[in-house]
């Protein structure tokens, strides 16, 4: 019975890679052995990877659209099959800019608006790596430029712009996208998100295409992130500087406390005197951000804003909604960038989109900041079996067995981590 268990084991892992790699000849020899007789499809489809996807989600994201084909057509596969997090394997299409598997899975039926429980759309996926080409085509076949679909992440134009994907901000203003669209007290603007990205270029595109300047204060993040060149692009565009951010602090209050001199330099002359500041003078400011009472009202502010913001993160993780939980988890970072749980929080939503790159450069932040804390090596093996490096992921996991033999959650990743190595090296995995 062991034996046998263990021998559909390794064959539903012959499935997956099959429908990965695009060998249709294994893929359809693995299930003919799967099936002994059941129903095909139901069989499957209840096959999944580590992360939940099928082997449909899986061709999808390879860009395998023969066999996309044969699970659809000849097996009888949902073409909108939903993954854990909702996505439909034309959104892990257009992740990866798949044209053509893309037009054979709307061909067959497949939703191109269909949104996972964070409301992102194929577009949204597309826009957000940066995709131009599936971008052009799904917009071609009549997908709203603004596509939405009740989305609390913002609509596609926010997405590229938030992961600094100029020609995608351009291809989405060529299409009249708003300029200025959000959804939520979340999400943020186009202009806001290429603040945040560091992306003069998108910021530049944005302000041409007549972006609000002052909407969600985007001078405030600029002056967070240290980029003198956007702070001085929003200037010279005529943002105002005397706006104030969700915490009610002025941008020169900002720059004075991030001791950013020569943003405070530039700011002064084009900030309305502060009636609590009585030396009106750059040493003024200075001595004024310095006081007690200010410092009591920044802590107070501070701290109430940092617990709202973990709660509300794991609120969003506990929904699912892994892209709002990564904002959250971000602007608790702006507050305090030195708690490695929020690094690690956020490699988790990272992660569960399946961007192994960012979940991975938390899960290091997080490590580095604490260096005997099992989780973060946790995280870091975890960034990187989704990278399939699998050595790497190895090593992290025995580190953080090394801090925590006890791990039960670290041991199953190791042996994991063991037979992705093994496979990957012999090309099977023993019994």
């Amino acid at each position: 019975m062991a034996s046998s268990h263990a021998s559909d084991q390794i064959k539903v892992k012959e499935l997956l890679e099959a429908a990965s790699s695009g060998d249709l000849r294994l893929l359809k020899e693995v299930v003919k052995e799967l099936s002994e007789g059941k129903e095909i499809p139901d069989k499957i489809e209840e096959i999944k990877d580590a992360t939940g996807l099928s082997a449909l989600h899986l061709s999808a994201f390879h860009g395998r659209t023969e066999i996309c084909q044969y699970l659809v057509e000849d097996l009888g596969f949902p073409v909108d099959f939903l993954s854990p997090i909702g996505d439909t394997p034309l959104s892990h299409a257009a992740i990866r800019g798949h044209v053509a598997t893309a037009r054979y899975l709307i061909s067959q039926g497949a939703n191109p608006v269909s949104s996972n429980m964070d409301g992102s759309t194929p577009l949204h996926h597309a826009a957000r790596f940066g995709q131009d080409k599936l971008v052009k085509y799904l917009l071609s076949i009549g997908v709203p430029v603004d596509v939405t679909c009740n989305c609390a992440t913002g609509a596609p134009l926010v997405m590229a712009a938030l992961f600094g994907q100029t020609s995608t901000v351009e291809v989405l203003l060529q299409h009249h996208a708003d300029v200025d669209s959000t959804a939520t007290s979340i999400a943020y603007t186009p202009l806001f998100s290429s603040v945040y990205a560091g992306s003069l270029e998108c910021v530049k595109l944005l302000i041409k295409a007549g972006a609000d300047l002052n909407l969600k204060c985007p001078l405030d993040m600029a002056i967070r992130w240290g980029s003198i060149e956007i702070v001085n692009c929003l200037l010279e565009a005529g943002a105002d500087p005397n706006v104030r951010n969700e915490y009610g602090w002025l941008p020169i209050e900002r720059a004075v406390m991030l001791q950013k001199w020569d943003v405070v330099r530039m700011l002064f002359p084009l900030t309305s005197p502060v009636p609590e500041v009585h030396d009106w003078s750059v040493h003024g400011i200075l001595q004024y951000v310095k006081s007690h009472a200010f410092m009591e009202k920044y802590d107070a502010i501070s701290k109430k804003k940092m617990a709202d913001l973990k709660v509300k993160g794991a609120e969003l993780v506990k929904k699912k909604e892994y892209l709002n939980a990564s904002f959250s988890y971000t602007k608790a970072i702006e507050i305090d960038s030195g708690d490695a749980a929020l690094y690690s929080n956020r490699s988790l939503c990272w992660h569960r989109m399946r961007d192994g790159e960012l979940a991975l450069e938390d899960a290091l932040r997080a490590q580095r900041l604490r260096p005997e804390w099992p989780k973060a090596y946790y995280r870091i093996g975890a960034a990187f079996m989704l990278l399939e490096e699998y050595e790497q992921a190895f090593q992290a996991f025995m580190d953080g067995l090394q801090l925590d033999p006890t791990n039960i959650e670290m041991k199953k990743a190791y042996w994991e981590a063991v037979d992705c190595l093994r496979k990957s090296h012999f090309g099977e995995t023993s019994e």
